[in-house]
């Protein structure tokens, strides 16, 4: 039964705002659902770009100020994504009448922590940019104690896991204690694999010239 044929026969519990797109119908839950997957790619890709950026500046610390105007773009790019997450999602959710659940709630308490992590990070990221904008600060205690803080790696992997988890979530859709431990292992998973190390040359392109 088409949504028209609903309407005239009174099935429709509610009213769908549609739009013409290509001969066919598109109805609002269906592109909040599109703004909402998009939305999640892009807070992934930033995390990605976040994730380059800490190798790249632990490899290569001379390197550190080129990589400087990347960094409020990522931080951008992170915050408005996760608006976005919340405000679609909380309309999704509302729409299939879930608020009832405990997955949306924890999903929204992983949303409002991963916005914490990375205000928390933005902090330090700017922190790293300033330092680096110092002519030949790259090599000082300071700045190498700042730039591998373990609070950075702890962050990132946390708020990766923080998606995976809320990914599981939405998609899943379990009960209460279901939920609970899908949380729990993110929030595990996340602290656990910050502690992994991959081997990376630490030696400075400035380094390799003066040999």
């Amino acid at each position: 039964m088409s949504l028209s044929q609903k309407r005239k026969s009174g099935t429709s519990s509610k009213p769908l705002v549609e739009y013409w797109c290509g001969g066919t119908y598109l109805n609002l839950y269906t592109v909040i659902l599109f703004v909402h997957a998009i939305s999640v790619l892009v807070i992934t890709s930033a995390l990605t770009m976040e994730a380059w950026v800490q190798l790249r500046r632990t490899a290569h610390p001379d390197e550190a100020q080129s990589l400087t105007p990347i960094v409020p773009l990522i931080g951008a790019s992170a915050i408005g994504s996760l608006v976005i997450i919340y405000a679609t999602g909380a309309y999704l959710t509302e729409s299939l009448n879930s608020w009832e659940f405990a997955w949306p709630r924890f999903a929204v308490g992983e949303i409002l922590l991963s916005a914490l992590l990375g205000a928390l990070t933005g902090k330090q990221l700017r922190k790293i940019s300033r330092h680096s904008a110092k002519t030949n600060k790259s090599h000082q205690p300071e700045w190498i104690s700042i730039s591998r803080s373990s609070f950075l790696k702890i962050s990132l992997s946390t708020r990766i896991w923080i998606v995976i988890g809320t990914i599981l979530l939405t998609a899943a859709k379990p009960p209460l204690l279901e939920s609970l431990a899908i949380v729990g292992g993110s929030l595990i998973c996340g602290f656990a694999f910050s502690f992994i190390s991959f081997p990376q040359k630490a030696t400075s392109r400035t380094e390799i010239r003066s040999r």
